[in-house]
């Protein structure tokens, strides 16, 4: 028979039952699926072989875009828990220097200085002293300048922490004093007038050469309120070494600003450094071009009437 196979009967044909149900058919196209022209014997056309092309790559390429948008939503899972636990982490972590930063300067504070009042001066004034410190640096001036001012204020630290830490002032002072009728008797008053005279003639020096006389007034005036402080606290008070220390770098976080103002002012170009901030070659090139291009339409425009 020729229909049957070796095996004894005739092969299935294409789409025929797998089971028992008429229903059930085995995955695949059926025969309804081809074209007119396959079921016909006839070979399809170029137009027919574009659109089954094209409907192939289609189905492809979305299959593609489906599976990448399942990648990405899957990535985007996983990216968005990493950013949250970076985040939680940077938190601690700001928290934990705020903490070092408060906290250290508190205990140095008492733990040196006997007090933590002293820590709460040194933080603030330190974080104060750097902000202008930078502040100078947006303007443009060098970090030399920065060093230098560090350095000065420093040595004036070291100077004032001696001078209050053995009382030599403190001690001068009183010498002069029981020298005086009252009300003019005391160490404290000497060192108010002493403060008040010297601080005061140094602004009014400073103030007069940098403005003339009326600056000079001011000076004085600014320089005596100035002085009257610093006096009492220099030579008015018989200090202990821990405070005087404490004092000495108050004062002197206090000084390392103003002495760094002082220095990196006249230096500052305001209009040069934030000039740089213009992309100035690139206005000039292109001035350049306006003006050749300008320069080549006056010479090869056509002429208007006879030549």
């Amino acid at each position: 028979m020729a229909a049957a196979s070796i095996y004894g009967r005739a092969p299935e044909p294409r789409g025929a039952q797998l089971t028992d149900d008429p229903q059930a058919q085995r995955p695949g196209p059926a025969a309804d699926v081809r074209s007119q022209a396959e079921q016909e014997g006839v070979a399809a056309g170029l137009g027919e072989q574009f659109k089954r092309t094209r409907g192939a790559f289609s189905g492809l390429f979305s299959a593609h875009m489906s599976l990448l948008r399942a990648e990405l939503g899957q990535i985007f899972a996983q990216l968005k828990v990493m950013a949250t636990l970076a985040g939680v982490a940077l938190a601690f972590a700001l928290l934990m220097i705020t903490m070092l930063y408060v906290g250290g300067f508190l205990f140095l504070g008492e733990w040196l200085f006997g007090s933590i009042g002293w820590g709460l001066a040194h933080g603030v004034l330190f974080a104060l002293a750097v902000i202008v410190l930078l502040g100078f640096g947006i303007l443009g001036a060098p970090a030399r300048v920065a060093a230098i001012s560090f350095l000065i204020a420093a040595v004036l630290t070291i100077g004032l922490a001696l001078l209050l830490g053995s009382n030599v002032v403190y001690e001068t002072a009183d010498y002069f004093a029981q020298q005086l009728a009252p009300p003019f008797n005391s160490a404290a008053t000497v060192s108010l007038i002493a403060g008040a005279l010297i601080v005061g003639l140094l602004l009014a020096i400073v103030a007069w050469r940098a403005g003339g006389a009326g600056a000079a007034v001011g000076g004085l005036i600014g320089g005596a309120v100035v002085g009257l402080l610093l006096g009492w606290l220099i030579g008015g008070i018989d200090w202990e070494w821990p405070p005087a220390v404490g004092l000495a770098i108050t004062l002197g976080l206090i000084l390392w600003p103003i002495i760094h103002g002082a220095l990196a002012w006249p230096r500052l170009d305001l209009e040069e450094h934030f000039g740089r901030l213009k992309p100035r070659q690139t206005m000039e090139a292109a001035t350049e071009t306006k003006e050749w291009l300008e320069k080549q339409w006056q010479t090869r425009r056509p002429k208007l009437g006879r030549s």
